[in-house]
């Protein structure tokens, strides 16, 4: 399952200790949750992950079904964006510029630990695929 590797990738990225994130677990109504990050004070944040090309709305709508509070996808639409931050659920955009950036920018929103990440990706990822693979 790509979901569990590519945010552990993120996790790793961003130095986020191992105790704020888990690779399994269910929600309140016993759903299986791809992923959850914790922050300081012990809350568990939802992670949904869809790597569903050009946007597919219906693919997104897993977020808001599972009330997910981190939606990671290959490619957003605007308008799914705007819906996302609109229901004040956090989005990552990873085909865009720079969209994995944004993953750094949510860990501080929520108060979940990490080091910012200004390195070489491309000199990086192969050290993370190494040590998760």
């Amino acid at each position: 399952q790509v979901e569990k590797a590519l945010m552990l990738t993120l996790c790793k990225l961003y130095s986020v200790p191992d105790d704020h994130y888990t690779r399994t677990g269910l929600t309140d109504e016993k759903r299986e949750v791809d992923f959850f990050l914790i922050d300081q004070g012990g809350k568990r944040y939802q992670c949904e992950v869809k790597l569903m090309g050009k946007g597919n709305p219906e693919s997104a709508d897993s977020a808001f079904a599972r009330k997910a509070d981190i939606f990671v996808a290959d490619k957003l639409s605007i308008r799914m964006q705007q819906q996302f931050t609109g229901r004040g659920i956090h989005w990552v955009e990873l085909r865009s510029e720079g969209g994995y950036q944004r993953f750094g920018d949510i860990l501080s929103q929520i108060g979940v630990p990490h080091t910012p990440f200004s390195g070489d990706l491309d000199a990086v990822l192969p050290e993370i695929f190494a040590a998760i693979f």
